[in-house]
This record gives C-alpha cells, structure tokens and sequence, in this order.
C-alpha cells in the first residue's frame, strides 16, 4: 500500500502538490477559526443559581431558599459536586459537571428544576441562573472617564447605556459594573405625620405601586371612529410621586409629600473603587463565553466602544481600558509565530549542513508549517482552543525526521547510480522512498504512541495536557502524511532536475602508499566521457 502510495504521489507529482495546496488552505482557514487562548482554561463545566432575599439573615436565607433549591437541584444528571452558601440577603448554589457535559444542556435542566422549585420558595424570590462565563472569562476591563459628568451620571451611562450595547457583541455573556453611585429615589416618611393621619408604611408602598401603573380602558365610539382609552400612570418625576394620594380625609387628599420627604439618593454601598490616586471610579468588566475565540470577541468589543466614544455616550464621557485580553494573545501569537520561524530557518541551516542540498533542504523544511496548519485542522474539527503550552510544545525536529529520512535515501540513491533518463530517475524515486517508507511509518507511530498516556489524564490534569497530546498527535500525523506523498513528490521536482552532470575527476591514485612496491592504477573514466579510439586500418 504504500509503495502504491508513494508510486501514485511521483507519477502524479502535480495532482500531489495541488491536493496538499488545497489541504493547506482549508488549514489557514481552521487556523483563523480556531480559538487561540494565551493559557488553557482549567475551570469545571459549572452553573451558579443566585437567589436574592434582601434584608434576611443567613440562617434564614438557608432555610428558606437554599435547601429547597437544593433539594430540587439533587440528581441533575452529570452533575458530580453541588455546594452552597447563604450569605445575608444571598443564596448561592454552584454546581459542577464532568468534563463531557455539555453547558448549554446543563443549563437547560437546571432551569428546568427551577421552575419545578419555584412552589417551594418565598413569595417574590426568584432564582436566577449566573452568566455562562469561567473565572477566566474577563477579558476586557474598563472605567468610565469624564471632565464634566459626576459619579452619578457615569454610573447610571454604564448601567443603562454600555451595559445594554456591548452584551450586544457575539460571545459577551456579561458585563458587571462596580463603583459610582447607582441613582435612586428615596420616600423618607415622617412616623408623627404617618400617625396623625392614620396612614402605614404598607399604605405608601401600595400607593406607589398602584400609581406607577398604566392602564387600558378600552374603546370609544365617537361617530364612525373608535377612540382608545388609556391611563397613563407611569412615574417620571419626583414631582409625580410626592402628588401621589393616599387617602382623602374630608374631601381633602393626603398625599406623599404630606407625610415623607423625597430626595434623590443612591442604592446604599458596600464599599468603593479607586483607581491609582483616584479615590472614587467607575469600572465595568466583560465577560466572555466559554468557548469563544477571544480574538473575536476582543474584535466585536473594540469596533463597539469606539461607537460608544464617538456616537452614543455624552460629549466629555469615555470608556478607557486598563485591562485588555488582546495584548496577551498577541504576545501569545508573536511567541509561536517567531518560534515558527526561528525552528524553519534552524532546520533549513541544519538539513543543509548535513544534506548539503538546497532543495533537499527546503523540501525538509516545508513539512513544519503544513504540519502546523493539519494540527490547526485537528483542532477545529475537534472544536478545540490551541494555546502557548500546546502550540509551543511542539518539536520541529520531530516532525521533519521522516521527511528527513526519506529525503536522504533519495539522495543518496540519486547520487550513486546517476541515472540519465528521467523516466530511470523517478523509478529510482520510488524505490528509495519505498525502502525507508515502513521504518518511517512504525517510528512515528511510536512517538504517536508515547502520548496515549497523556489522554488518560481527567479534570484539571487533562485540561491542561490533552490538548498538548492532541495537538501533537496531530502535529504528528500531518507530518506523517507529507512524508509519504508531498515529500515524494517535491524529490521528484527538485531532485532529479538537481543531478549532477560533472566529469568525474580522473586523477592517478596510490593504491597503497606505505607498500615498498606500491602499484598505480588509473581510475576508470564514466561511459560518457569515454573518447572513441582511433582504429588503425592494416592493410594485407
């Protein structure tokens, strides 16, 4: 099979190097497709459920959501570890898969149970699911700058404006605001007034509620055309609720701002973001999906703030970065891309100190970029982010030996029977590449088989070195592949145009210069450099 192989790959020569061609673009494009992460993700396959219940103390928080949450979230398949914890106010439930789990799938029977539990809970307690984001999914990190606007105003531009805009961006699962002040409307009600009129704090509540309301009410004849009814009770001002009424006492309304102050203020804080010597910033990070190619995310986030600097965010307000993922992965690609090139000129200057032929040596030397591109295409076949550990553990050496052994028998070959006719040359091909072919094909198979071990490593373990034995597997196999009909092939193009055509020196040599009777002889001259002799005619 294999010499049919290599035979099929000389006589074919063009349809070999097309078809490689046509493998190597379908590699650049994998490559552009393929996630490049700067370090490998070793996090679990999880889901968070958060479970507000403001103003509740711990032990409450834990009787009341947690463990009917967690009494609904038991037995979730796939699932190998459930923890919680029950903070003031905040219940949280994270749970792990195994690495084969699919997150989307985990997430949709998690929400499914929840909607089973939702009987179980408090009366305004609703679980929600956390962002499909890793601990290693912030990949942009931001604070809101401006000369003109105060807290107040960059937060509110952060929560409601570039929030909304860059979770528009394909792979942002979340961004996640700090700092600032987040503004709100506070009714400080006055107990004495509250007394004097007969009014309770539950009647206030429920007089913003129903006041804060819009309503339908139909449709009006008037003629031959109908006219809609609406109310409009939506708040916009402060205004709106301090006329809010609460009761009328003698025909005379009693309304919010007969028994409270209204003020603007702000959610209480728990805390403060400072930045360098600034005492007080505005801060928003974006998180990224897990799977997602950074470099394409990083894309979508810089072509949407610049909008936001330009077009949507006030005159004197901007969004500048501190923390930005591409940097990483640039550095990240300038390591490999240099490492690439530095190993390609090395193996050049190698392979032709020892060959001492220049197409010998770029035919060697071609294998490592296709080889690269058919590990780009495992990858995206597979669905699997390359990294710095993956990428640059990759040895050139390795991957040129079989292109390297073959390329010298073929040589090797060549240059000792010299044939002339090009038909004898490519048979002498064929047949040199045959006899390496096997040791070729069973040594790599060895290095392909030392790896196995490797893919028996799990969770953090696997996370780290699989996509290593992956890479290089595949690194392996492409390699293997080029060997056995590019490389071939190119011997065909390049070696045996290369034949030398010189005479043969014919220089008088000592057989034995230490003999005391040495005997010279004459090196015999090459079938074509023989003169024809001159014939003496003898006449009888």
């Amino acid at each position: 099979m294999l010499n049919r192989l290599i035979e099929t790959c000389v006589h074919r020569r063009f349809a070999a190097v097309i078809a490689i061609a046509l493998v190597a673009a379908f590699g650049v494009h994998a490559y552009r497709e393929t996630p490049i992460e700067a370090f490998p993700d070793v996090t679990n396959a999880q889901v968070t459920v958060i479970a507000q219940m403001p103003g509740y103390a711990p032990e409450e928080i834990e009787r009341s959501v947690t463990v009917p949450l967690e009494r609904a979230l038991n037995g979730t398949p796939r699932t190998i570890q459930l923890r919680s914890e029950s903070l003031f106010g905040l219940s949280l439930i994270t749970m792990t898969f195994d690495d084969d789990a699919d997150p989307f799938t985990q997430r949709m029977q998690v929400a499914h149970r929840l909607a089973a539990a939702a009987g179980d809970l408090p009366a305004g307690v609703v679980p929600e699911l956390g962002p499909e984001a890793t601990p290693l999914g912030e990949v942009y990190q931001f604070r809101m700058v401006s000369d003109r606007h105060d807290l107040y105003q960059q937060r509110a531009e952060l929560q409601w404006t570039v929030t909304r805009v860059l979770k528009a961006v394909p792979g942002v699962a979340d961004v996640v605001c700090f700092g600032g002040y987040l503004k709100e409307v506070h009714v400080r009600a006055y107990p004495d007034r509250l007394r004097a009129h007969g009014i309770s704090l539950t009647d206030v509540a429920d007089a913003l509620g129903k006041t804060n309301v819009n309503v339908g009410g139909g449709f009006l004849r008037y003629g031959d055309q109908e006219l809609t009814v609406r109310g409009i009770g939506y708040i916009t001002s402060v205004d709106d609720i301090r006329r809010t009424v609460l009761k009328t006492r003698d025909a005379t309304p009693v309304t919010v701002g007969d028994v409270a102050e209204i003020v603007m203020s702000n959610t209480p804080r728990r805390g403060a973001i400072g930045y360098n010597e600034e005492k007080e910033a505005v801060e928003g990070f974006a998180l990224m999906r897990r799977g997602e190619n950074p470099s394409r995310v990083l894309d979508g986030v810089h072509k949407k703030v610049a909008e936001l600097n330009d077009k949507i965010l006030p005159r004197g307000m901007r969004i500048e970065p501190f923390y930005d993922r591409t940097t990483l992965v640039s550095n990240t690609l300038n390591t490999v891309n240099q490492n690439l090139l530095h190993g390609f000129l090395l193996v050049v200057a190698v392979a032709w100190l020892f060959l001492r032929s220049i197409a010998g040596s770029l035919i060697v030397a071609a294998v490592i970029p296709l080889a690269l591109l058919g590990a780009f295409i495992g990858l995206y076949l597979m669905k699997l982010p390359a990294n710095l550990i993956s990428m640059g553990a990759i040895d050139f050496g390795i991957l040129v030996d079989g292109a390297v052994v073959l390329v010298e028998s073929v040589m090797h070959a060549v240059q000792h029977e010299r044939p002339e006719r090009r038909r004898d040359v490519l048979r002498l091909i064929i047949r040199a590449a045959d006899q390496v072919a096997r040791p070729t094909l069973f040594a790599m198979l060895i290095i392909i088989a030392a790896l196995v071990p490797v893919f028996t490593l799990e969770q953090v373990e696997g996370r780290i070195f699989r996509p290593l034995a992956l890479t290089y597997s595949f690194a392996l196999l492409a390699a293997l592949v080029l060997a056995l009909t590019l490389v071939p092939a190119l011997c065909a193009f390049g070696l045996a145009r290369g034949r030398s055509r010189r005479r043969r020196p014919c220089w008088w040599k000592c057989a034995a210069a230490s003999s005391p009777s040495p005997r010279w002889r004459r090196c015999s001259p090459r079938t074509d450099d023989r003169k024809t002799a001159p014939t003496t005619k003898t006449r009888t």
